[in-house]
């Protein structure tokens, strides 16, 4: 059988005219969502306390008492939180964490000061590690039967089946009350994710401090990542 050459698909599409404003920062909602008891199990399978464990060995760059207290699982489950709860504003966060706790985070009482400038002492790096393991036990668990059958010929067909997107970010601290001299949208850069087609489960991601960054930029990376006989799905940026 002769193996197929790796395949890059780009999708050119005419797009509609731009309204004003970044698409990425569509109107959100202002009250936090409820709890979910599924999503939260699930999230409990993926990231335990072994897997802060395995990062002790990343130091913060000072030990103060607001970093013993928002220490990284509590800023993990505080992160998490504002993704799949869309809390948008510093102050339901504290209120959240204060009434109800947050995920493995029992209820507990926090400053906002302590908060919003807990951030600029928390290396990034710890977060990109968690995620490197949390990526790592997502490919264990990979079951072939995920794949709906109506995808399956193509399924087949590929050795990976690859879906690359890129969204511009917003600073955080905008939210946790910084920057807010600023007026509009503070951009944070740019972030493209690589999902597997058919499970949309996490396969990597990459992040630029340009915000005008687009997917084309990252082409060697992702064909550095991409397996032989692999496809790879993305649009023009």
């Amino acid at each position: 059988m002769v193996k197929l050459k790796t395949v890059v698909l780009i999708l050119v599409m005419s797009k509609p005219r731009k309204k004003q404003g970044n698409p990425d920062f569509r109107h959100r909602v202002t009250v936090p969502a409820p709890s979910s008891q599924e999503i939260e199990s699930r999230l409990f399978e993926l990231i335990n306390p072994g897997t802060f464990a395995n990062l002790k060995g990343v130091k913060d760059k000072q030990r103060s008492l607001r970093s013993r207290i928002l220490t990284l699982p509590v800023m993990a489950a505080i992160v998490l939180s504002l993704v799949y709860r869309q809390i948008n504003y510093l102050t339901d966060v504290l209120r959240c964490l204060e009434i109800e706790g947050l995920l493995w985070v029992e209820a507990m009482s926090v400053s906002r000061q302590a908060l919003s400038q807990r951030p600029e002492s928390l290396p990034a790096k710890l977060f990109i590690k968690l995620y490197e393991q949390v990526i790592e036990r997502l490919a264990a668990k990979k079951n072939p039967a995920e794949v709906d059958p109506r995808w399956s010929s193509i399924a087949e067909e590929f050795s990976a089946v690859w879906i690359a997107d890129a969204s511009t970010l917003e600073a955080i601290k905008k939210h946790l009350g910084q920057l807010q001299e600023k007026t509009g949208a503070v951009l944070a850069g740019k972030m493209l994710m690589v999902v597997e087609a058919f499970t949309h489960r996490p396969v990597a991601a990459f992040f630029d401090a340009d915000a005008k960054r687009n997917e084309t930029n990252w082409w060697q990376e992702l064909q550095l990542r991409l397996p032989v006989g692999g496809l790879l799905i993305t649009d023009m940026g």
